[in-house]
């Protein structure tokens, strides 16, 4: 009886509906293992980014995000995709040289950094940060292995700041976004391999097909110079005439002269 009473007690307890905060609790592993599912799937790293924000608005009142894609030989990160932040801004984002603002420092020295007040902080690395009205930023260096990929930054324009929990699901979140843009890249990389080796073997096709029409022509003005005693030059010009008296192209008219040995066609 004691038994039922406490199984019957129990249950109800985990009926009760979730508090704030342990919603604010369950949403973020939630997040991660929704992030995971669709990584696993196959999903985009936008995409993934999208439902970070999206997911994570109200438990950790994530407002924006801005993603960078590295681009190693300019030492620059270009704007790769954002998330709640008006056109306006854009222009601004475009390009972040590595060492300058958080994200182009987070991407230097590839370790993540964190910003509470940012509204209230003369830094002037949190220009940027501040024009998009960010009470509290977040950046992480997206990598895979010894390969910078970009950075993902994240912020809101209601909180002082990003506690250390909060900060420990976010970085596991641009883990994830990672190991999905790693795949794109190398998705890509195969693709223009791949794209590279097609246009590779047409040039080799047509380059064959070429040296095969320039041997039978070359054969064909040898036949001409013999029968007719021509120069090579004149033996040419006797080959162009007769293509264009025939409506013929001049590698088929060499092919008919070659297979007949007859001049008379």
């Amino acid at each position: 009886m004691w038994h039922h009473r406490w199984i019957v007690h129990n249950r109800s307890a985990l009926e009760r509906p979730l508090t704030q905060e342990a919603r604010t609790v369950h949403a973020p592993l939630t997040t991660l293992t929704r992030l995971g599912a669709d990584l696993t799937a196959g999903a985009g790293s936008a995409a993934m980014v999208e439902r970070l924000v999206d997911d994570l608005a109200r438990p950790y009142a994530v407002d924006f995000s801005v993603r960078y894609e590295a681009a190693p030989a300019e030492r620059a990160l270009t704007l790769h995709d954002t998330t709640g932040i008006a056109a306006r801004h854009l222009p601004a984002l475009e390009v972040v040289h590595l060492g300058e603002a958080v994200c182009g420092m987070v991407a230097q020295q590839r370790r993540p950094e964190a910003h509470g007040r940012v509204d209230a902080d003369p830094d002037p690395r949190l220009a940027l940060a501040r024009e998009l009205d960010a009470t509290a930023y977040a950046s992480f260096p997206l990598t895979a292995g010894a390969t910078l990929l970009g950075t993902l930054s994240v912020g809101s324009r209601t909180r002082p700041r990003f506690e250390p929990e909060e900060l420990t699901v976010l970085g596991l979140a641009a883990d994830l976004v990672a190991a999905a843009a790693a795949r794109e890249q190398d998705t890509a990389a195969l693709d223009a391999a791949v794209t590279a080796r097609a246009v590779a073997e047409e040039r080799q096709r047509h380059l064959e097909a070429a040296l095969v029409s320039n041997r039978t022509i070359a054969m064909a003005i040898g036949i001409v110079m013999a029968r007719k005693a021509l120069t090579d030059d004149a033996a040419q010009r006797w080959l162009a005439e007769a293509s264009q008296r025939r409506n013929t192209k001049m590698r088929t008219l060499a092919e008919q002269i070659v297979f007949t040995g007859s001049l008379d066609l």
